[in-house]
């Protein structure tokens, strides 16, 4: 990858919309205007924590989806006040082992974040990548979710002090996802422990320790459950279906804020041999519009090359928010890359 900072994605999914607001400010207007009464603040701004209440009560997914947007949001350290004693004890990697002589020879050999013009990330926006890609992982029921949470905070421990040496002081502002630098470091230290979860033999039944509802102001209690992967779903498949899963879900909650708009990018005919390159190829040009404009990369644009045999539709991320952490993954030739799309 050149110093421009392109990056290069090969597009083999369909797109149905997207809108010329960004997640922030369209929930901001949901909010505003779907908020029942009750719900509602004196300058009419719905109260988050009420709404919260209003949803009900949380699934294990949910719970630990939510999980999840605490600790990338929190602190090295804060994370740790975060997680179970239960969490904190399981195996199977160590401190040590994140700090052992291998793991510090692939941090010397990793080439610099580069300093380059990037811009903020859209905060729900960011939210949705990461939870996307947490949450597909869940769906997989190929890891504990609780062991993953450990693996994760322990990886991502070890790797973030030198990742800031690397940049400079005041580089990185720790726990905003808003910001690129730190968002290329979380989101790196996610798909390395993904990788690694899903590459190390992942058991086909384990048991998993989830939430037991208990009263409010009391310690989050524990409980172990059975968990049984699909058994049509084999190791080596968990890498692909991660990626089809994490590309679905974005794509999904892209529909529901963005369907029916003026905005909505083209939908295409599989049917049609003619047409429907073009179709998809217009639908690409509007999602690199849409990821431009939620701070994913400074722009955005999308290219059909046919090479005799087949048409390959392009798409092309100037100075992505991803650009150091999916160099470093495709180097160390991790199983699955932080690409999104």
């Amino acid at each position: 990858m050149k110093m421009r900072g392109f990056l290069y994605l090969r597009i083999l999914a369909s797109v149905t919309c997207v809108s010329a607001l960004s997640l922030s400010e369209w929930r901001s207007q949901q909010e505003r205007s779907q908020a029942p009464a009750a719900f509602k603040n004196q300058q009419g701004r719905p109260d988050s924590l009420q709404l919260d209440k209003h949803k009900g009560a949380y699934d294990r997914r949910t719970w630990l989806s939510q999980g999840i947007g605490s600790l990338v949001g929190a602190s090295i350290l804060a994370g740790s006040m975060l997680l179970s004693e239960p969490v904190l004890a399981a195996e199977p990697i160590s401190l040590g082992e994140a700090q052992n002589v291998g793991a510090q020879t692939k941090r010397l050999l990793r080439a610099k974040p580069p300093k380059i013009l990037r811009p903020r990330l859209d905060r729900d926006f960011a939210v949705l990548l990461m939870r996307s890609s947490y949450n597909s992982l869940d769906e997989l029921d190929c890891v504990a979710m609780d062991q993953f949470q450990r693996d994760f905070f322990i990886i991502r421990q070890a790797e973030y002090e030198p990742y800031v040496n690397l940049l400079g002081p005041g580089m990185v502002s720790q726990g905003d996802l808003t910001d690129p630098y730190y968002f290329d470091f979380i989101s790196f230290a996610q798909y390395t422990t993904i990788s690694r979860e899903i590459t190390q033999d992942p058991p086909f039944v384990f048991v998993e320790k989830q939430p037991v509802e208990v009263p409010e102001g009391e310690p989050q209690q524990f409980k172990d459950t059975v968990i049984r992967r699909d058994p049509s779903i084999s190791n080596d498949k968990l890498a692909s279906e991660h990626g089809k899963l994490v590309g679905t879900r974005i794509l999904d909650r892209l529909n529901e804020v963005f369907d029916n708009t003026a905005s909505a990018i083209p939908k295409y005919n599989r049917d049609s041999d003619e047409a429907a390159p073009f179709q998809l190829l217009a639908a690409m040009q509007q999602l690199a519009k849409l990821f431009a404009l939620n701070g994913y990369a400074l722009d955005g644009s999308a290219s059909m090359e046919n090479s005799g045999k087949q048409l390959q539709l392009s798409l092309t991320l100037t100075s992505p928010a991803t650009i150091w952490s999916g160099q470093a993954l495709s180097k160390e030739r991790s199983a699955i890359v932080n690409t999104f799309l």
